[in-house]
């Protein structure tokens, strides 16, 4: 029996076939009395929201920037839109998935500005986006204890009562480290970390920490997979070995890649 976290973002979310496969390889994966912890994103549903909306998405390093018209569409989307869809394909596939706030899960505190990959050096003002001080464990441990498939929505909350965007990588890892999870798995629509994206043969099968960040410096890794690894590099300073990255084209990617790390998608390790 393992704690498993995974994080999928909301391009799988939206996605019938991909949601399928992943909800058929956790109802598997539970039924061999694994207590499974999922995350989700929504980028994909808030971008064309605001659109829809007339609200200009802006993005550096593969971050959002909030203002205050975009946290609006991050309410409506994450613990909204994408929550619910998820929580339906729960009740599809017979799994007892119960939706999970980040805002009773997590306490926060606004990101001031800072310089991140891709921003030159320069600080950035993320604007109404939280960075995680502490993580309710009680919260998730009671409901896996109770055999339930907790769904958590990335938002948070400062002290005051002001809603927080949290990067759903952030809020998984966080998770993951807080929990002492034996398994952290990203879902990422591409599959894994790739030499050339357009060449599905160029994947790579394992990366170590230095190899991934010389990759990011090269440019080889870019847009939204570089805070994936970044903020997930903290958890290999911790008790885990690696972590993954795959996709959902199968229902039986993640329990071979779990057993056969880069068999399917890429490990990072050590």
């Amino acid at each position: 029996m393992s704690l498993i976290v995974i994080k999928f973002g909301g391009e799988v979310a939206e996605a019938y076939e991909q949601l399928e496969n992943l909800l058929i390889s956790t109802k598997r994966l539970m039924e061999k009395k694994n207590k499974i912890v999922l995350i989700h994103g929504g980028g994909p549903s808030a971008t064309e929201l605001s659109k829809r909306l007339g609200i200009e998405s802006k993005f550096v390093g593969g971050r959002r920037v909030t203002d205050l018209a975009t946290l609006e569409v991050m309410k409506m989307t994450l613990p909204g839109v994408t929550n619910s869809n998820v929580l339906a394909a729960c009740r599809r596939m017979g799994l007892p998935g119960v939706a999970v706030s980040g805002i009773s899960l997590l306490e926060a505190s606004k990101r001031p500005p800072k310089p991140v990959s891709g921003s030159n050096g320069e600080n950035v003002d993320f604007g109404y986006v939280g960075d995680v001080s502490r993580v309710n464990n009680q919260l998730l441990v009671d409901l896996i204890e109770k055999n339930y498939l907790p769904i958590v929505s990335p938002l948070g909350c400062d002290q005051s009562g002001q809603v927080l965007n949290i990067n759903a990588d952030t809020v998984a890892v966080r998770i993951a480290q807080s929990m002492m999870c034996d398994i952290f798995v990203f879902i990422a629509a591409v599959g894994g970390v790739f030499q050339n994206l357009d060449d599905k043969n160029s994947r790579f099968q394992q990366l170590t920490v230095q190899e991934s960040k010389e990759k990011i410096q090269n440019k080889t890794i870019q847009g939204g997979m570089i805070p994936k690894l970044e903020e997930a590099f903290d958890l290999l300073s911790g008790h885990l070995q690696s972590f993954h990255i795959v996709g959902v084209s199968s229902p039986d990617n993640d329990e071979k890649e779990i057993l056969n790390p880069g068999a399917i998608g890429t490990a990072i390790v050590r």
